[in-house]
């Protein structure tokens, strides 16, 4: 599985991604960065190997970048995760366009700054590979759909809404989280505060993305990271409370939920 993203100011988003992939079962995962990125976070977590690519500038991946990661896709990758971390800079936005048309046929999970860029492309809809997932939460989800997102019930009509028009399967990210690919939808209604913290989002999307390498749909993917993600946190607020949980800590956590699904 491979990880697109990083930046100087946001170098713990990919590691916390691919130690989330791991934890769920994703096997071998890379991590793709900026090459200065690579030398700032190699090591950090021997479990996580690298794919440094070309810098625009030091931090930021050159738009030509997006060349250098095709040729491993194929049988080495069966499902990448791009935008944690990533930030925003001058070739940004087409690198991760360029990206994702090579993609094509490669499950695909689109977070955070990946989502930045599509809302700054016009008809960014035909970049998508075929099997796309899109995890924002309301204010990103508001970028894409050119609309505010609205609130209670209502959610779920947007979800679906915009899922259909998208050709995508959307998580939309809450204390009520929205998964729909159109024609079904889950609604995991089960607020908890522990994955309020930072970095909680870049956990749930490496999660995503390691259901879909291990062959699950899109929409079951999505679902099943969306459980075992709050499943994470509830054991979390229960050993030390509601406050204090840490993203590393709900990543830790993601076995003894998996645990749970596969006990019962």
């Amino acid at each position: 599985m491979l990880v697109v993203g990083g930046s100087h100011r946001y170098p713990g988003a990919v590691l916390l991604a691919a130690r989330a992939a791991a934890r769920c079962g994703a096997g071998i995962v890379t991590v793709a960065a900026a090459r200065s990125v690579v030398e700032m976070v190699a090591g950090h977590d021997p479990n996580v190997t690298f794919f440094p690519l070309a810098e625009a500038q030091p931090g930021i991946i050159a738009t030509g970048a997006a060349a250098q990661v095709t040729p491993i896709f194929g049988d080495k990758i069966r499902a990448m995760l791009i935008g944690p971390g990533l930030a925003h800079a001058s070739g940004t936005d087409d690198f991760v366009i360029a990206l994702l048309r090579n993609a094509k046929t490669i499950g695909t999970v689109i977070d955070a700054d990946g989502l930045n860029a599509l809302a700054r492309t016009e008809e960014w809809t035909a970049a998508l590979p075929k099997t796309t997932v899109l995890t924002p939460h309301d204010g990103e989800a508001a970028r894409l759909a050119g609309r505010v997102v609205p609130t209670g019930t209502a959610r779920v009509a947007f979800a679906e809404r915009y899922a259909t028009s998208w050709k995508a399967v959307v998580v939309l990210k809450g204390a009520v989280t929205v998964v729909s690919d159109g024609k079904r939808t889950y609604v995991h209604d089960a607020p908890n505060p522990t994955l309020g913290v930072g970095g909680s989002g870049d956990t749930l999307a490496g999660a995503v993305a390691a259901f879909l390498a291990r062959g699950l749909s899109a929409l079951a993917a999505s679902a099943a990271a969306v459980w075992v993600h709050s499943r994470a946190g509830a054991l979390l607020a229960s050993e030390i409370g509601q406050s204090g949980a840490l993203a590393t800590d709900i990543v830790d956590a993601m076995p003894r939920a998996l645990r749970e699904v596969l006990t019962r």
